[in-house]
């Protein structure tokens, strides 16, 4: 016969922090935003920009590389 487990009772809880909020320039568009200490831009947009002005060489070779090999293939197949 076999014993009875015991039940289990699952207890759930929530933690809240407090964050402070400061008063920030967004470095890209130049917006003021409201967002924690180490928040940088206002939106995901202005995120994407700021990436690809920094790294907009790599992917534009990156582009032309896989542009170059699809015509190139586009041509062997004719």
């Amino acid at each position: 016969m076999r014993k009875k487990e015991p039940s289990v009772q699952v207890q759930t809880f929530t933690v809240t922090r407090k964050i402070l909020l400061e008063e920030k320039v967004c470095s890209q568009c130049g917006k003021r935003v409201l967002g924690r200490k180490n928040k940088k831009f206002c939106s995901r947009a202005c995120v994407q920009k700021a990436t690809y002005e920094k790294h907009g060489d790599e992917y534009r070779k990156a582009r032309m590389e896989k542009y170059h090999a699809e015509k190139k293939t586009a041509a062997g197949k004719k």
